[in-house]
């Protein structure tokens, strides 16, 4: 057990019933579908590297004091982050060394992140996968695309209980995000996961036997119209505070000052919709004719 970490979360599930309703679950397994124990990975993809932290950061600072593996995979450089002049020439370095400081108080050490370093603003150019031209972020291969990258994080394996594990559950911003970035991640991470269960690419590493579960957050707005989360994630004031803490590494993004204002005021509390992923079979909408 990670220690450090703050004890105190309490999880619920909709539609469990009296128990859920009255807040017992404490647990990953009473809320997580097919709860794998001592097989469980946690990928978190974050377009941004605060975005993790200002949306889940009670989720990963409990699934690291249950010492659940977790990756972030930071999406973009954040060059553009600097809110003076005086910043924008070291901005990348400095907003580096904030994501090591904030996610190491939620517990993730400095290996268990990853920054992909796609250009911040751009990700609308990186759609799919292609040879990449000069100047741009490439595999060791040549290959660029977040696609390409993210089929690579999704197949990385981890060491857990005694074998090597791909990520069992993958967290992404909601797709109605008015941000962007936001937006061509939660496009692209569902056909990655079709990729990555798939042999296609395999110097992107070998293929995944079973697709993660994918589960929906988030960031600056509400899941799409007619969604609606079916897990709640509510803080003590200790390890919401811890959470509030690794939000405020981020020191040179002032521009989200009026978010940790938010933040402070809301209920501690954090949501996710869980989806197994699935692809599309003839049949499925034969309900609808009857």
């Amino acid at each position: 057990m990670n220690t450090a970490i703050p004890r105190g979360i309490r999880l619920e599930r909709r539609g469990q019933g009296e128990k859920a309703s009255k807040g017992q679950h404490s647990s990953f397994a009473d809320v997580f579908a097919d709860w794998q124990p001592s097989r469980e990975s946690f990928l978190f993809f974050a377009p941004h590297d605060d975005d993790a932290a200002i949306s889940v950061g009670l989720l990963i600072a409990e699934a690291r004091r249950q010492e659940i593996p977790v990756r972030i995979v930071v999406v973009t450089d954040g060059r553009n982050g600097y809110v003076s002049l005086r910043d924008r020439a070291g901005i990348v370095e400095r907003r580096a060394e904030e994501t090591y400081k904030s996610y190491a108080l939620l517990g993730v050490d400095r290996d268990e992140i990853v920054f992909l370093n796609f250009p911040d603003g751009g990700l609308q150019n990186y759609y799919g996968r292609r040879i990449a031209e000069q100047g741009e972020p490439r595999d060791g291969h040549g290959y660029t695309g977040l696609e390409n990258h993210f089929v690579r994080e999704l197949r990385r394996r981890v060491y857990v209980g005694g074998a090597m594990v791909a990520p069992t559950r993958v967290f992404v911003p909601s797709a109605a995000d008015y941000h962007q970035d936001h937006v061509a991640v939660a496009r692209e991470v569902p056909i990655s996961i079709f990729h990555a269960v798939g042999g296609i690419w395999p110097e992107c590493g070998e293929k995944i036997s079973r697709p993660p579960f994918l589960y929906w957050h988030c960031v600056y707005c509400k899941l799409p119209d007619a969604h609606e989360p079916n897990i709640r994630i509510t803080g003590t004031p200790d390890v919401f505070g811890r959470k509030m803490e690794s939000v405020e590494a981020y020191n040179s993004q002032g521009q989200i000052s009026a978010m940790l204002d938010g933040l402070r005021k809301a209920p501690p509390v954090e949501y996710l919709l869980e989806e197994s992923f699935s692809l599309y079979q003839p049949g499925v909408y034969d309900h609808c004719f009857d």
